[in-house]
């Protein structure tokens, strides 16, 4: 039986406030409809930290078109990820639960807002936020390989920048394939994991985070100081600093579309995006996309500090590991 607001509300205490760090058209369009159709999530804030005109475009189009969004802006944001630090300051209402969902997010349970508050109030005063399970990201997917959901003969490591988990478009695609599979086949269940887990000492990719108003004020901007890379303060520093490590839902799961070492493949050369557009309720749905940062510079960089697979997937348009990865639900070997 899906919730009404009436009896919702006696089930929270605080608001629920979404916030956004937008946002690319593309993927805010199927994110759009998980979110508006959620009456747990009161508002949704869109942090603009746009690249393009058109896509700032959408984003103000959208707020006029629906109540519950609002657009946020801030002084000297270059659409990068560094400047979304800046945006924090905004999160500090006393009476609110926040959830930073990327723009890429492509897949939300229903009411995923209370899924993930009602986890997050039971154990409020023990952590510092609470993520989901999440399709796409490097430590969840080693999870899922260390707890027996997905077999694979890939070599996972349990690192946010895992050169298979984070690194490989190819490994990505399998795994969004696979989830697809059994979201078709209605079959999700199978993907959860009836535990929480304690997240210290690590950087997390935190494509999906929730977290207490209350708190983010009390720390002031000790909760995201302005100009840091905010994923690994506030996934690795954060805990150290306050000794209230990030929690991990093992029974929610949404997915991430892509890093940017796995963008361009994804894109190009797949139909996964249509497709969560399709389970989204998008009927023919179409993107542009254009890799206006392909700059050799740019791939010269990552391939120093990463490895040679990087450049042959994005400078050569090779992926070596494409025949070479398998993978699986666990029971089905």
């Amino acid at each position: 039986m899906q919730p009404t607001t009436k009896n919702m509300n006696t089930r929270k205490q605080h608001k629920i406030i979404a916030v956004t760090p937008a946002g690319r058209k593309k993927y805010m369009e199927i994110l759009s409809k998980y979110i508006l159709k959620d009456i747990s999530i009161d508002e949704w804030h869109l942090w603009d930290n746009c690249r393009d005109t058109n896509d700032r475009n959408y984003i103000n189009s959208l707020a006029k078109q629906h109540k519950k969004i609002k657009i946020v802006q801030e002084e000297g944001v270059d659409g990068s990820n560094r400047s979304i630090s800046k945006f924090y300051k905004n999160t500090r209402d006393a009476d609110v639960f926040y959830i930073r969902i990327d723009d890429d997010i492509v897949y939300l349970p229903d009411n995923f807002g209370l899924l993930l508050y009602s986890k997050a109030v039971e154990e409020k005063e023990k952590y510092s936020w609470w993520s989901p399970v999440v399709i796409n990201n490097a430590i969840c997917t080693y999870l899922l390989y260390a707890k027996n959901i997905i077999d694979t003969n890939a070599n996972l490591t349990a690192q946010a920048t895992s050169a298979i988990g984070w690194g490989s478009p190819v490994f990505a695609a399998m795994l969004h394939h696979l989830f697809l599979k059994s979201y078709d086949s209605t079959n999700l269940e199978k993907w959860k994991i009836n535990d929480k887990f304690e997240l210290f000492l690590q950087r997390f990719s935190v494509n999906t985070i929730g977290f207490f108003g209350d708190y983010s004020k009390e720390l002031g901007d000790k909760f995201c100081p302005v100009d840091v890379d905010e994923e690994e303060y506030i996934s690795a520093k954060l805990p150290i600093l306050t000794g209230k490590p990030g929690r991990l839902i093992g029974d929610i799961l949404v997915a991430h579309f892509s890093f940017y070492t796995q963008e361009t493949f994804l894109l190009k050369k797949t139909d996964i995006l249509q497709n969560y557009a399709r389970i989204a309720g998008i009927n023919h749905y179409r993107f542009s996309y254009k890799n206006k940062n392909n700059k050799l510079i740019r791939h010269i960089k990552h391939l120093i500090w990463y490895d040679g697979m990087y450049s042959l997937n994005q400078i050569c348009n090779i992926y070596p590991m494409e025949k070479k990865i398998t993978m699986k639900l666990y029971e089905e070997r």
